[in-house]
């Protein structure tokens, strides 16, 4: 093993029990495997996910997957250019501790120009956006698309990331006091849910819905996310409609009932119906990166660059733990909520 001298046996983590989540501050730091990397935490953030991986199965694991930190060890058979010291952001199994380990193809150098805590906000939900709007949705220059909970971290990352893939317009569905937040990001058009039904919005004055006003890709981040939204029946009735008559838009969800994950590992979806399981990897991190870093140019000719949104910003203790899963199940907050070690 390459690695930085330490003497830390014990650390600070957030762990599952049957009671729901626990603070610990003699939890047993983890040893670096030969194929893994070994990783000092500097900020983690949390998701749904966290607390819905119920205590009875994964009982004494540490919660969190979003992480950005740096290199400590690398195992010996660990065949990779990271070096000691590296800056990097990516996916952990257990991510709310001082210390974790990860596979090298679940993590990228952290984009140079924003904080620890800003790249932490970044992985689950920009990856999954990502894959959700480019390879699921096959978002295309000029198409048309609507977001579902437009406000939260998979809503603000896709709304960045249909404008850098080309969209020409980009509808998010959010509460009235978030409308001039997500058009700061990019929205083109906001559709209050409190007080706009999706088909009334759209209609004309005939009473009907053009075909131009419905979209190419509809990106659900919504529904079954816990307080009983229900988008999906709507949303296939607002997708473009092919030449055969069939629907050619495609309808993405980040969330599903549990029948519909039992059809994502079985009988699977309609064609253009879409559960993303999203897949953690180097080349879409660094994809992500260079966004952050770099930008892209529009079609006007500016300059624009991916912004992770924080909700919140806490310290890794019993109360922090508490305070940040209240906020993230209270299903209210603008972006990510983050530990800072």
């Amino acid at each position: 093993h390459y690695f930085i001298q330490s003497n830390l046996r014990l650390m600070r983590a957030v762990i599952r029990s049957l009671g729901g989540m626990l603070f610990q501050q003699d939890y047993k730091k983890p040893e670096c495997g030969a194929k893994q990397i070994l990783i000092k935490v500097k900020s983690a953030a949390i998701n749904p996910v966290d607390y819905k991986m119920g205590g009875m199965i994964f009982s004494g694991s540490i919660v969190g997957i979003d992480f950005s930190g740096i290199i400590v060890e690398i195992g010996q058979k660990v065949n990779s250019s990271y070096e000691i010291g590296n800056e990097v952001y990516g996916c952990a199994n257990g991510s709310l501790a001082e210390y974790t380990t990860v596979s090298p193809d679940r993590i990228s150098l952290k984009p140079k120009s924003i904080s620890f805590s800003e790249a932490a906000a970044m992985n689950i939900t920009y990856m999954t956006s990502l894959q959700g709007i480019r390879d699921y949705g096959k978002l295309g220059k000029g198409d048309r698309i609507l977001i579902i909970g437009a406000s939260g971290g998979c809503g603000t990352a896709a709304i960045q990331l249909a404008q850098y893939l080309g969209a020409k317009d980009i509808v998010a569905v959010c509460s009235g006091k978030n409308g001039e937040f997500v058009r700061s990001l990019g929205a083109t058009d906001v559709i209050d849910y409190t007080k706009s039904d999706l088909k009334e919005f759209l209609k004309n004055s005939d009473g009907l819905i053009d075909e131009a006003s419905k979209f190419d890709v509809i990106y659900d981040a919504a529904t079954h996310s816990g307080a009983g939204e229900e988008y999906k029946a709507v949303s296939l009735e607002l997708l473009k409609e092919g030449s055969d008559g069939n629907s050619c838009g495609q309808y993405v969800a980040i969330n599903g009932s549990p029948w519909m994950w039992l059809q994502a590992f079985t009988i699977g979806f309609w064609g253009n119906q879409h559960l993303i399981l999203m897949n953690s990897n180097t080349a879409d991190l660094e994809t992500l990166a260079n966004l952050t870093d770099e930008g892209w140019t529009d079609d006007n000719g500016n300059l624009n660059k991916l912004k992770p949104i924080i909700a919140e910003e806490l310290e890794l203790s019993e109360e922090g733990m508490k305070k940040g899963f209240e906020l993230l199940q209270s299903r209210r907050v603008r972006g990510k909520i983050i530990f800072n070690m």
